[in-house]
């Protein structure tokens, strides 16, 4: 996480202002991170530069939008949702958008749960603007 003036934390680092959804939590295993992240490094690619820690690309969303998992090692973690989220194929339910979003949130989590080998509970959402580090 990279602090902000006003002592908060973010995840991302960009070099222009980036406006983004995190959905931050934890790990939950008895393991370190030490031994979750090389598991987390075969199945996504990570990416450097972008996070005050370990960055791994989950999925990438229509338009250039993305799913990144963020994660420490003190196993605090975030998922970040990065640009737009449609709301798909289905048009008719009025909140279709919602129900895809999370949908694909759920999945997302239950395949990095599997290969980190550990339980993923996310605890706040919130917009967060991403900002240079120092």
């Amino acid at each position: 996480m990279f602090l902000k003036a006003d002592g908060s934390e973010v995840w991302l680092q960009s070099s222009t202002r980036l406006p983004y959804l995190s959905l931050a939590g934890v790990i939950e295993s008895s393991e370190d991170y030490v031994a979750i992240r090389p598991r987390l490094r075969r199945v996504y690619e990570q990416l450097s530069g972008i996070a005050s820690d370990d960055a791994f690309l989950v999925q990438e969303l229509e338009d250039g939008g993305a799913l990144v998992f963020c994660a420490r090692p003190d196993k605090n973690c975030a998922l970040l949702l990065l640009g737009k989220f449609h709301r798909g194929r289905e048009r008719r339910k009025p909140c279709a958008v919602l129900e895809n979003l999370v949908e694909m949130i759920r999945n997302s989590l239950d395949g990095i749960g599997r290969q980190a080998g550990a339980t993923i509970r996310f605890e706040v959402v919130q917009p967060e603007l991403a900002m240079r580090a120092r």
